[in-house]
């Protein structure tokens, strides 16, 4: 039973990386119709609402549940502002760094030095990030520094989450992280104005799967799949979040490859893993 538990937490898990990689050519799609922050607002709101009937028992309650909501927003405003000016396997190559950043900030936090896989897997990812975002010029695009943005946050959160999660169970720290972005977007909306929405049908496909699929259920997958499941193990299978990302951009939104690239992407994911896999070993 224990083993074939794993073995569903695992395609949760791929399940869960899938729905991640696969939303943001959608996103992007949906972008030409409805602005940044109207657009996090409603779909966090949403997954909110989607996840609120299945908490259960006292709620708890840590500070840094707060920062990693905080962190989240700004995670999800610097990527989606991203989009609008660099591809979506562009994006989800750069997001996919935290998994390297994590290991050095976590190295500071705790006054250790980092292990030698997080310095080789950043080193390749460097070099895989300047082949992908320098394409034809010497400087990155103004989208390709945003997403970084949004990958040094998200780094951000998994540290908040870290600390948050020893004192608090995963569906009250989901919810106040959802809460916030959404809490946050609305804000932001209602402050500056004038940001529109043309309902096309782009839009609500959009903001259904990344609502349903992509936040509350793929949230609500991990939580449960972390029980029965390593953590190294659940960061190596979140990985592949590019790959998919990659492969649906190249096959739904047409996106090129050029073989400079395909070299890129392949250091970042090779960095990742390396970080990943040696990390487990320490």
């Amino acid at each position: 039973m224990r083993i074939n538990k794993q073995h569903i937490a695992d395609l949760a898990l791929l399940g869960t990386a899938f729905a991640w990689g696969t939303t943001f050519q959608l996103v992007k799609d949906a972008l030409t119709d409805i602005d940044t922050f109207p657009f996090l607002a409603i779909r966090f709101f949403a997954a909110f609402l989607i996840l609120l009937p299945f908490r259960k028992g006292k709620f708890s309650w840590n500070p840094a549940a707060l920062r990693a909501g905080i962190y989240l927003f700004c995670g999800y405003a610097f990527q989606t502002l991203g989009l609008l000016w660099t591809t979506p396997s562009k994006a989800a190559f750069i997001t996919g760094l935290n998994v390297i950043l994590v290991p050095f900030m976590a190295a500071f936090l705790d006054k250790k030095l980092p292990y030698w896989g997080a310095c080789a897997g950043a080193v390749l990812a460097a070099f895989g990030l300047g082949l992908i975002s320098l394409e034809g010029v010497f400087l990155p695009g103004k989208g390709d520094l945003l997403v970084l943005c949004c990958s040094v946050f998200f780094a951000l959160q998994i540290l908040a989450v870290r600390e948050a999660s020893k004192t608090m169970n995963a569906q009250d720290l989901t919810l106040i992280q959802v809460g916030v972005v959404s809490l946050c977007s609305f804000g932001i909306w209602g402050g500056f104005g004038g940001n529109s929405i043309n309902w096309t049908p782009a839009v609500l496909w959009a903001l259904a799967i990344t609502s349903v699929f992509a936040t509350a259920l793929a949230f609500l997958s991990q939580s449960w799949a972390q029980r029965f499941t390593g953590a190294d193990r659940v960061a190596l299978l979140l990985a592949t979040e590019p790959v998919f990302a990659g492969l649906f951009s190249y096959l739904y939104g047409g996106e090129v490859f050029s073989p400079q690239k395909l070299l890129g992407c392949a250091l970042i994911f090779t960095g990742i893993l390396l970080s990943e896999l040696t990390g487990a070993k320490e």
